[in-house]
């Protein structure tokens, strides 16, 4: 497992190191990798030696108020729930100075008022909205213009679902936001989830990933998908093929959504369970 593999490697270099995860008794000072692995260490006086080695594996955890961290937990709790709609922006920023975050925080926030924006680090801020979405078009016009006032470029990643796990979609997103190649482009997660499928060349480590998603893919659901892709995405074309009325083809499309978080009816999601459909079939 990639998180387990580079917290261990940290653990090598800092013994007192503690995973998120773990119960962290006494004070500590809280680090990100680019993979989003979260780890402590105890606040006392590091070596300069061992802040270099910290610089090359980590970007701290700003310290924030009470409300930030209630959301920072969320983030990496596998308990927590949303029962609502909501949809979660993954914001990777480079050349990042600390005035040069505050506008950019304060410019995304009038673009955004509804949204819950949580700093996790100077490099790297999430975003999330419940029932009610921004325009991602207009957004990505956000981001152009954040660019060239603020000299900021931020590399995006969304998800939308129905209702869910936050913490699986964040680690989803942590895993998928080097794909996101161009700083003015709002990439949707199963966009970049197919690119990395087709990438990872690990087949126990891409039947991993994807394990969650295959679970409801039964042999009805296959069949359904295939007549779906087989006529271009069409339900109505789709239901008569399969003798179905189309309001029952899209109530089990709906079931489908809210298990996997992907619409087969949207053309990013459907490319993404076409190939899981093949993976399936041919593993």
């Amino acid at each position: 497992m990639i998180v387990l593999n580079t917290f261990d490697r940290i653990k090598s270099i800092f013994p007192a190191a503690v995973h998120r995860s773990e119960d962290a008794s006494g004070d500590h000072d809280w680090f990100e990798t680019q993979n989003g692995t979260v780890f402590g260490l105890p606040t006392f006086e590091l070596t300069e030696r061992e802040q270099q080695l910290l610089r090359m594996w980590a970007t701290p955890i700003l310290q924030s108020d009470p409300h930030q961290r209630k959301w920072q937990e969320r983030l990496q709790d596998d308990t927590f729930r949303f029962e609502q709609p909501f949809r979660l922006i993954t914001l990777s920023l480079q050349e990042t100075e600390e005035e040069s975050l505050d506008s950019f925080i304060s410019i995304v926030h009038d673009f955004m008022p509804h949204a819950e924006m949580i700093v996790m680090t100077q490099k790297h801020l999430e975003l999330i909205e419940q029932d009610t979405f921004s325009d991602l078009q207009e957004f990505e016009d956000v981001l152009r213009a954040i660019a060239s006032d603020c000299f900021i470029e931020a590399y995006a990643v969304y998800s939308e679902r129905p209702q869910g796990n936050l913490a699986h979609v964040y680690r989803q997103h942590q895993l998928l936001i080097p794909y996101a190649r161009l700083s003015t482009k709002t990439y949707p997660a199963s966009q970049l989830l197919y690119h990395y499928l087709l990438q990872e060349q690990d087949s126990k480590e891409r039947i991993r990933r994807i394990a969650p998603l295959l679970e409801p893919l039964d042999l009805s659901t296959i069949e359904l998908l295939e007549s779906l892709f087989s006529h271009s995405l069409n339900v109505s074309h789709t239901a008569k093929a399969l003798f179905m009325h189309r309001n029952t083809l899209n109530y089990r499309l709906d079931r489908l959504f809210e298990t996997t978080g992907y619409d087969a009816r949207k053309f990013y999601d459907a490319s993404l369970l076409q190939l899981m459909v093949t993976l399936h079939k041919s593993d």
